[in-house]
């Protein structure tokens, strides 16, 4: 079919302009007509754009514009709407614990934070009588973070093996749980001792079992409290299992309890007089359910700021503490922790007499470590070992009359004594230590020779110390220090047998002369001389140049200057010549 030239060119012309008009875009390209013309069969012309045209590109890269920051903008908000956590919870078993992010307090658990922002926060958890927690923790999304506090160790009990600590906690949980003190107040309840256990070893089956115990009893006598109408009881039990167990049936019990409380709030004006009656009648705390402080509970439970309840509790708690004073002040240190101990009990939040009660505790457990027969035993022998015999003396005896009196107790206390220099208390203590083959024994037995010795019985020294040597000797007295002692003694002992002795006897003084004259008196010989000392004279002369013969019954003395006959028993000149001839020896050995 054939077409017009200029039919062709006018069609073309409308489509330009119905393109330009329109700004049609196909596939992100701007459509301007040239694409129309290239189709065009046998169509070399171009069609040009009109100047008008160009006015669209700045609105559009305007446009591309105000997309890129509205899509950045989007981007921005959705990223700091995820940076930001809506709700952050901070639990604690048990609560009431006083929790502190980045510095600022934010109250005592369990805690709840609006709004906080994403990142890693220094956490740091306090509680009185508990373990502090202090870390580094992310925060990244609205998961509760809860954490279970751990007892402090018991001063007492740092100084034992872990197996020590865990066997005490046991038993103390068993006393505790059999007296019925289960967790209030917490320190020293069963639920303590557990959590001392736990903490050491958080497997122990016991200690879960047994927690779990505790729980049950605490929500059955709430349940008790609450049928009877102690609705102070009943609170504090379902507080205690909450603050403990983080327990949803008791908060949901408190709930409950809650409803009922509001319709009984007409009873308080009668309780507060069952509450001043029973004070005046000095019912302070006793019997059960019709004292003072139970009906002043009562109270507070309904109207937790009633002047008069809390007066009468303080009146209550002022007097228990005064009479616990007295007890204290007149040294009835049992009576006086006894009246503490209730004290605490029944007012948790007296830090005072909470104080005083672990100071007479304290008192109490110096006064039972003094009187520990092991205690003194180790002390005393650790006194000994250091040489500090004054010490070790007071502890050795205790031990020993408390029947921890082993052979190394008593050797050690008789040895102390004799570093004393109290000998008789030493040989009174040695002779007691057992016969045996303990070093023990072996020592006392050369112990009592040094006492022998030092006394100058040196034959009954001798005989001790040779009967440690046959023995074996000991540490403290090997043989050969026994044999240098034995030695020493007997080499003393043959000396002093060849000591000289003074000699006296009796005599005649033959004269001489034609008249045959004698006189009668004592002749003597010593380290000083000789010395006669007669009825009818005296002389003495030394020992230098005497000499002695003996003839019959007749002893001639040869001295320095002269010779003297006297006449005497032959065995006593004998014995005069051997004495004298022994000083003669002994000035000789001097010289």
């Amino acid at each position: 079919m054939a077409v017009n030239k200029q039919e062709t060119q006018g069609s073309l012309a409308t489509v330009r302009r119905k393109v330009e008009t329109d700004h049609d875009v196909q596939d992100g390209i701007p459509f301007n007509g040239s694409h129309v013309e290239q189709g065009l069969e046998n169509e070399p012309a171009r069609v040009k754009s009109r100047p008008g045209a160009v006015r669209w590109w700045p609105l559009a890269g305007a446009g591309a514009l105000i997309l890129t920051i509205l899509t950045i903008l989007t981007v921005y908000l959705l990223a700091g709407r995820s940076a930001t956590v809506d709700q952050l919870v901070i639990l604690t078993v048990p609560s009431g614990a006083a929790v502190n992010l980045n510095g600022k307090s934010y109250g005592t658990t369990p805690v709840k934070i609006e709004q906080i922002i994403a990142g890693n926060y220094q956490l740091t958890i306090t509680k009185e009588n508990f373990e502090p927690i202090d870390r580094i923790i992310p925060i990244s999304d609205s998961q509760p973070l809860e954490f279970t506090l751990q007892p402090l160790t018991p001063s007492e009990v740092i100084a034992l093996s872990k197996e020590e600590r865990l066997n005490r906690y046991r038993q103390q949980a068993e006393d505790a749980f059999a007296n019925s003190h289960l967790a209030i107040p917490f320190k020293d309840s069963a639920l303590y001792y557990l959590s001392l256990l736990i903490g050491e070893d958080p497997g122990n089956q016991f200690a879960l079992d047994m927690r779990e115990r505790v729980r049950k009893v605490l929500h059955q006598t709430a349940q008790a409290a609450a049928a009877h109408g102690d609705f102070a009881q009943a609170q504090e039990l379902y507080a205690s299992l909450v603050e403990n167990y983080n327990d949803e049936d008791a908060r949901q019990a408190q709930i409950r309890m809650e409803t009922q409380l509001y319709a009984k709030r007409g009873d308080i004006r009668d309780l507060i007089r069952k509450a001043e009656d029973a004070f005046q009648h000095n019912h302070l705390v006793d019997p059960p359910r019709m004292n003072a402080l139970y009906f002043a509970k009562q109270v507070l439970v309904f109207d937790r700021m009633n002047e008069r309840a809390l007066g009468i509790k303080r009146e209550i708690e002022d007097r228990l503490v005064k009479e616990a004073e007295a007890y204290r002040r007149r040294g009835e240190t049992e009576q006086a922790i006894t009246a503490f101990e209730r004290i605490v009990e029944l007012f948790p939040d007296d830090k005072d007499s909470e104080s005083r009660l672990r100071d007479l505790q304290a008192t109490r457990q110096a006064e039972q470590r003094e009187k520990d027969p092991d205690l003194l035993r180790s002390r005393g022998l650790q006194s000994y070992r250091e040489q500090d015999f004054s010490a070790a003396v007071p502890d050795l005896e205790r031990a020993a009359l408390n029947n921890r009196g082993t052979p190394e107790v008593i050797f050690s206390l008789a040895r102390s004594y004799m570093k004393l220099g109290q000998l008789d208390k030493a040989v009174a203590y040695f002779v007691q230590v057992p016969e045996s083959d303990d070093e023990s024994y072996r020592s006392a037995q050369a112990s009592l020779g040094d006492i022998a010795e030092m006394r100058s019985d040196t034959n009954r020294a001798v005989e001790f110390y040779k009967r440690a040597r046959r023995l074996g000797g000991s540490t403290l007295y090997p043989l050969g220090t026994l044999d240098e002692k034995i030695e020493r003694i007997e080499k003393k002992q043959k000396e002093k047998e060849d000591e000289p002795v003074p000699v006296t006897i009796r005599v005649k003084h033959q004269h001489g002369g034609l008249l045959g004259r004698s006189c009668t008196g004592l002749l003597t010989v010593d380290s000083k001389g000789v010395k006669y000392e007669g009825s009818e004279h005296v002389y003495s002369s030394n020992l230098l140049g005497v000499a002695v013969r003996i003839v019959g019954d007749e002893m001639t003395l040869q001295l320095q200057k002269s010779t003297v006959t006297f006449k005497v028993p032959r065995a006593d000149a004998e014995r005069f010549r051997q004495a004298l001839g022994r000083y003669q020896q002994q000035g000789l050995r001097s010289q």
